[in-house]
């Protein structure tokens, strides 16, 4: 009985939100060749060429810039003209669509590049493949989403393989990387759907308070992305759910809600190391100049952190499955005691 109590005292303790990021990384680093994949899209984002929409954006900035002759005055409208030409200005220089083979946190392969407006290179000057036309961005946009959200799958897959093995869990692990490709591109288009509605249902409201109180507008909006963001953090398990155990879209949706509620201190705790990690460290990676091949070293840098980060999000969330289930099987007997009585 004795043995019984303990073996059920040690399912009811998972592992520590610091020994899962220490597991983490040790998975990586006994794995270098989990790397590959983000490593290699670093260096393609960094040295291919450009997708570049300057065309698009110039003829932007011609907007703007007639916009402001034809009469709109005002300190308010004179700093949002400047801004507004600043960014399109860069964007125009360094913008590059390829980008978008990085969707979002879990649903793109960990990317340095992303977020670098940059051209510049070791050798010689990067080639720009143009698109003039906004007939050609929406179907170019939509090819490289469904191609980043394979290369994903297959790295998704590839990681959760070697946490399962790593790990020594009984778990059934992912399943063939066309399937996770599917579900990927399932919860890629549900979230749109889910994030289209709400943003448009906010930014009417926003727009009507507007007429009427522009604070009460700005504070709506502020209270609307707050719930955005805490919505996302509670879907974090969603795709761990789905690699590691096979689970469908809308099932892995619910036990991450369930777990995120029921755990929300330790989840919160390992978001913000997570933050603290991969913002403190990408400084430190773009410190080399973009035409520099100390460079190299960065991307690599990026790809061992955030490849440590991810297994550390699946290694959290298997080490407390088992937590979750004996809390759903006590709520499962609780609610028939009642009916019982």
């Amino acid at each position: 009985m004795s043995e019984a109590n303990n073996t059920q005292e040690e399912t009811r303790r998972p592992m520590g939100t610091l020994a899962c990021l220490t597991t983490g990384f040790d998975v990586v680093a006994r794995n270098p060749i989990l790397i590959l994949i983000p490593f290699v899209m670093d260096l393609f984002l960094w040295l291919g060429p450009r997708l570049s929409l300057a065309p698009i954006f110039g003829a932007m900035e011609r907007f703007f810039q007639d916009w402001a002759v034809a009469g709109a005055s005002g300190s308010d409208v004179t700093e949002v003209y400047a801004l507004s030409m600043q960014v399109l200005h860069e964007l125009s220089e360094g913008y590059n669509l390829f980008v978008v083979l990085h969707l979002a946190p879990l649903l793109g392969v960990p990317s340095l590049m992303v977020n670098q407006l940059t051209v510049e290179r070791p050798f010689g000057v990067r080639p720009d493949i143009t698109i003039s036309s906004l007939l050609f961005v929406f179907p170019v946009v939509l090819l490289l989403a469904v191609v980043g959200l394979a290369l994903t799958a297959f790295y998704l897959y590839w990681l959760g393989q070697r946490v399962i093995v790593e790990t020594e869990s009984k778990l059934s692990g992912p399943r063939s990387p066309f399937h996770l490709w599917g579900q990927l591109l399932l919860l890629t288009l549900v979230l749109l759907v889910l994030a289209g509605g709400f943003g448009l249902a906010v930014l009417f409201f926003a727009s009507f308070m507007g007429l009427f109180s522009m604070p009460v507008a700005g504070f709506l909006m502020i209270l609307a992305s707050s719930f955005g963001m805490f919505f996302a953090v509670h879907l974090m398990f969603t795709i761990p759910g789905i690699v590691q155990l096979r689970r469908g879209l809308f099932q892995a949706i619910k036990e991450s809600l369930l777990l995120t509620r029921v755990d929300f201190l330790n989840v919160t705790f390992l978001l913000l190391l997570v933050f603290i990690i991969s913002s403190g460290l990408n400084f430190v990676w773009t410190l080399p100049k973009f035409n520099s091949w100390s460079t190299v070293i960065g991307l690599a840098g990026h790809a061992f952190v955030s490849t440590g980060l991810t297994a550390t999000l699946f290694i959290f969330y298997q080490e407390r499955l088992s937590f979750l289930e004996i809390l759903q099987q006590m709520r499962a007997a609780k609610a028939q005691s009642i009916v019982l009585k």
